[in-house]
């Protein structure tokens, strides 16, 4: 996703929890993918991760959102269960 779509304050809340765009990517397709409802296109998740630029409809992503906040969770947990 373009750095212009993100705040100073985004990017300040995101430092202390950051995991690699890959791992983060593939959370939240997973989490992504046992949800009800249309799933959302490889390309607009190329997109909201960088990969390629373009458009997303507003409604994929509002649910791309939410499945990278639920992977940021999700990895976070996994992280302090191993420590």
């Amino acid at each position: 996703m373009c750095i212009d779509c993100f705040d100073d304050e985004d990017r300040a809340a995101g430092a202390a929890d950051t995991f690699p765009p890959e791992r983060l990517a593939a959370a939240a397709q997973r989490i992504e993918g046992d949800m009800g409802g249309a799933a959302v296109p490889p390309e607009a998740w190329a997109i909201y991760f960088g990969a390629m630029s373009g458009a997303v409809a507003w409604h994929e992503m509002e649910r791309m959102a939410r499945c990278v906040e639920a992977a940021r969770v999700l990895l976070a947990l996994e992280g302090r269960a191993a420590a």
